[in-house]
């Protein structure tokens, strides 16, 4: 039933409405009903850019047939939702509102950003020869552009790097002058990827706004990286990689200038003040509720309420409105004191940003871009058939105990949870390294330590080594080793994976089970109403199309040309992937 319903939202084909004339092949009709049709054009554009998944079972008029009732069902469900109203349903209504910004600023972006980034041969060449390259660094996080204009000065002058960040940094590290970090080509901020990797070993980059501050980083190493896949392999992945890289410039060049133009303005203090209000970080995993929240969730001196933190245009933002959308944001997009002024900033450019990206949408028009258009269109319709959907099926579907045991019984060889295990992971560049870390494990060393002085990943420095619980198939690179290890504390020898070396340590392991019934009751209801569902719908599709007349025209359907999308040559599947 997913898949069905997923395919009536996703097929956003051209249906045409009312009778055309059929002079051409394309406009000759193989379905119809009432004033809706579904012409020859229309199913081999269809056929062609479905995802895979949805395509017909069967073979040659058969599944043809198949298919074409795929798109008659949805053409009927809209038409049934037109019919009964539900362009007017508020939740529709209330939906394309919201909807209607996001459609509108994505066809905006793409406008001004998408359609004018190219990608040239030198480009991905130069990106592919830094593929898995590496920068080691100490960084220096301040809150201010002052503050880092002030710094980057005693830099210039030649003060130690270590000396200043100890006494400056607002980052965790700056009592140990800096911590080394090590980032990877492709997997650091965009921000500053291109900086870094242009900045000699020794010198020290131009103050970056990140999400955490302004940072000035000092390179202190280079490697290059290990070349496992040859360009043509790997070709499109690193174009669309450039293209990322360079729409993301793009974009961050035309946002600035679109905060010039409406002359945002920041007031430093004020933000401080928003800054030192915020709670203590909590766990991402244990939200409060909103019902356990007291309001307004922030203090504030009766003296600071009034002071600005940001203006543009003709309006002022002041710490008693970041107090007010504050309570308003849940708890997930509110800011955090660990990325400091940074993250209350950021919390209010996006609330700025959409005000005047949505200005500058309206002044362009961009709501009668045909593009726009269609997609505006597709969204109507997908949420008036979901409503119909719900209405007349989904709230009418009751699963009893006695099925949903018997589904339990049935079916109990779906309900067990396989083994998972967690491990400790080192990553680096070479055997010699791994090698050199692996002797260290065996001569007694902390694990822990050795992950912070050899591996090259991230993410694992900052969970110290240490992976999610894992089922055997989530990373398969490390399936035939990982799951192999004996016990928990064994360590695997280096072995080689697409990212690099890498050693394993086993640090738990649970053991499969089977889940009682008590604890997958909500999965069988609905899996089960799901079925249900599937039953209900096909049967008011069956009367829908009686009703509605149907035809379904079998010798022009047999006539369509259409691509065997499971055989086809791969250039035929990357070509109708594409389109």
């Amino acid at each position: 039933m997913k898949h069905q319903r997923s395919l009536l939202s996703l097929l956003l084909v051209p249906l045409a409405i009312g009778v055309t004339s059929c002079t051409k092949r394309e406009d000759k009709k193989v379905a119809e009903f009432k004033d809706r049709a579904i012409t020859v054009g229309e199913f081999e554009t269809a056929y062609e850019r479905v995802d895979p998944k949805y395509l017909p079972k069967k073979d040659g008029l058969d599944g043809k047939i198949e298919f074409v009732n795929t798109m008659l069902n949805k053409e009927v469900m809209s038409y049934k939702a037109d019919e009964l109203g539900y362009d007017k349903d508020p939740a529709v209504v209330q939906g394309m509102e919201a909807y209607r910004r996001i459609g509108m600023q994505a066809g905006y972006l793409k406008r001004r950003v998408a359609d004018k980034v190219t990608v040239s041969e030198k480009e991905i060449q130069r990106h592919y020869e830094q593929l898995g390259s590496t920068v080691r660094l100490r960084q220096i996080v301040l809150d201010t552009p002052e503050e880092a204009e002030h710094v980057h000065d005693l830099l210039e002058d030649g003060n130690d790097f270590q000396t200043v960040c100890r006494e400056y940094s607002k980052g965790p590290d700056a009592s140990e002058g800096g911590n080394v970090l090590t980032m990877v080509f492709g997997k650091t901020l965009p921000v500053l990827q291109g900086v870094l990797w242009e900045t000699d070993v020794g010198k020290f980059t131009e103050p970056v706004l990140s999400p955490y501050g302004f940072l000035i980083c000092q390179v202190i190493q280079k490697t290059e990286g290990l070349k496992n896949e040859p360009l043509e392999e790997v070709r499109e992945r690193v174009e669309q990689e450039v293209r990322g890289y360079k729409e993301l410039d793009v974009l961050h060049k035309m946002t600035d200038n679109l905060r010039d133009e409406y002359g945002v303005e920041w007031y430093w203090d004020g933000l401080r003040t928003c800054f030192l209000a915020l709670p203590p970080d909590r766990n991402l995993t244990n939200p409060p509720r909103r019902s356990e929240e007291v309001y307004p969730l922030l203090l504030f001196e009766e003296i600071d309420l009034d002071r600005p933190v940001v203006s543009y245009k003709d309006k002022m933002i002041a710490v008693k409105d970041f107090s007010d959308f504050y309570d308003q944001a849940s708890f997930f997009t509110r800011p955090r004191r660990e990325f400091r002024l940074a993250g209350a900033r950021t919390f209010l450019i996006d609330r700025i940003m959409n005000e005047i990206v949505m200005d500058e949408m309206e002044r362009s028009n961009i709501e009668n871009d045909p593009d726009v258009a269609r997609v505006l269109k597709a969204k109507r319709e997908e949420l008036m058939l979901n409503r119909l959907y719900d209405d007349m099926i989904a709230k009418q579907t009751v699963v009893t105990l006695d099925e949903a045991r018997s589904y339990y019984q049935e079916n109990q060889s779906a309900f067990v949870l396989p083994e998972k295990r967690r491990f400790g992971v080192i990553l680096t560049n070479d055997y010699d390294s791994a090698k050199e870390a692996y002797d260290k494990i065996q001569a007694r060393a902390r694990f822990r330590t050795v992950v912070m002085e050899y591996s090259i990943d991230e993410d694992s420095k900052r969970t110290m080594g240490e992976t999610e619980k894992l089922n055997e198939g989530d990373q398969p690179e490390i399936d035939r080793v990982g799951f192999e290890l004996p016990r928990v504390g064994a360590v695997s020898e280096p072995f080689q994976t697409s990212r690099g070396w890498m050693i394993l340590k086993l640090t738990e392991k649970e053991d499969a089970r089977v889940f009682s019934f008590e604890e997958v009751r909500t999965q069988i209801d609905s899996a089960l109403k799901e079925l249900k569902n599937e039953t209900r719908l096909n049967e008011l599709l069956a009367q829908w199309k009686e009703e509605l007349g149907v035809t379904i025209y079998e010798d022009r359907l047999r006539d369509t040309r259409i691509v065997d999308r499971t055989t086809a040559a791969p250039a035929e599947q990357k070509k109708a992937a594409k389109s």
